[in-house]
């Protein structure tokens, strides 16, 4: 057997064909044709009942149409597989928050360097039932000033109120009547004030008997007198 019908039986093999070579030698015979049988060991090519009838050139061309159509066949059929999908980028890691700063801690209010004293007018009175009471609140050159506290006193009419300096009197708390030299009486209540001036005489008629009356004395240009 020649390298040739090696080639040619190793092609048909891989075709799943039986290469098939004539050997008769008559007149009229098929010596030296070629012919082709499935597995099955029917004809395939070549074959015409009893007498083979391709060439080696057949044969061989007849082999490669089929590796061909098979491969185009497989080609087509193979689908191409679908690109895989891109794994999605890991999200970004969120930033810790920067740790707030801690707050100063609030600075010790200084202590102050003065007490400062509050007093009230009209609390802790003195009584007043027997006479009237002067309490001196405050005293700066030209200006003195005074709380008076009163309980049904009134001015005798021969004995007027008289000083050299003027006078503001307001009334913080309870009722009372005043007259001023070449005036009417006039009715005070709590708020109501009026100044007094300097050399006129005046006189306090009447004070509340059932409560006290608290005045406030304002004494301007105070001198020695």
């Amino acid at each position: 057997m020649s390298e040739q019908d090696d080639a040619l039986r190793e092609m048909a093999t891989h075709r799943g064909l039986k290469l098939v070579k004539s050997r008769r030698r008559k007149a009229g015979g098929d010596f030296g044709l070629y012919g082709l049988k499935d597995s099955a060991g029917a004809p395939a090519f070549g074959i015409e009942g009893d007498a083979l009838t391709a060439s080696a050139a057949e044969i061989e061309a007849h082999l490669r149409d089929l590796a061909r159509a098979t491969w185009g066949k497989s080609a087509s059929s193979v689908r191409a597989l679908p690109r895989p999908k891109p794994e999605p980028e890991p999200a970004p890691k969120p930033r810790a928050k920067p740790e707030p700063k801690p707050k100063p801690a609030p600075k010790p209010k200084a202590k102050p360097r003065l007490k400062v004293a509050v007093g009230n007018l009209l609390t802790e009175l003195p009584s007043a039932k027997q006479t009237e009471a002067f309490t001196d609140l405050l005293a700066r050159p030209g200006i003195r000033v005074e709380r008076i506290v009163s309980h049904g006193q009134s001015t005798p009419e021969d004995a007027p109120m008289l000083q050299a300096h003027d006078e503001w009197v307001l009334l913080l708390e309870g009722a009372a009547g005043i007259r001023v030299e070449n005036s009417a009486e006039v009715s005070l209540s709590r708020g109501d004030h009026l100044l007094i001036a300097a050399g006129q005489r005046h006189w306090v008629t009447w004070t509340a008997k059932d409560r006290p009356t608290v005045w406030l004395a304002l004494h301007l240009d105070v001198r020695n007198d």
